[in-house]
Parts: C-alpha cells; sequence; structure tokens
C-alpha cells in the first residue's frame, strides 16, 4: 500500500491504463488511507477534473479528457 502521494501517483497512473475513473476508484482510493473523501468535480477551463484530497494536504486531481493523475 502506498505509504506517499508520489507513490499514490504511480500506482493510480499504472491502474488507469485500460481502465477508467470509477475502477480504479473502486480498487485503489476508496479505501486507501490517504484518501479523506470522495472524489469532487470541477472545470478547469472546457476540461472536467476529478479531485481527491489527501490526508498529507495535497489532492490528486484527474484530468478526465486526457486520462491522467497528478498531484495539486
Amino acid at each position: 500500500m502506498p505509504r506517499s502521494s508520489d507513490e499514490l501517483l504511480r500506482q493510480c497512473m499504472a491502474a488507469i491504463q485500460g481502465s477508467d475513473f470509477p475502477t480504479v476508484w473502486d480498487s485503489l482510493l476508496r479505501r486507501h488511507r490517504l484518501v479523506v473523501g470522495p472524489p469532487v468535480q470541477y472545470l478547469n477551463g472546457d476540461r472536467a477534473e476529478l479531485h481527491v484530497r489527501l490526508l498529507t494536504g495535497e489532492q490528486l486531481i484527474f484530468d478526465s479528457s486526457a486520462k491522467t493523475f497528478s498531484i495539486g
């Protein structure tokens, strides 16, 4: 189980290959100890993003157009 946000990011990037966000949420993120709450959808210009708050104070951000995760 990842202990840092960087490790979690790497796992999410590997998990999203050939999958979708709901699958990654159910299989990895929903019960993860770094995840504080459910994803919240935001619009960044014309791009839809899902933000997941982390215990570290950071956010795991999923860009639905590019199918990529980042830490913000």
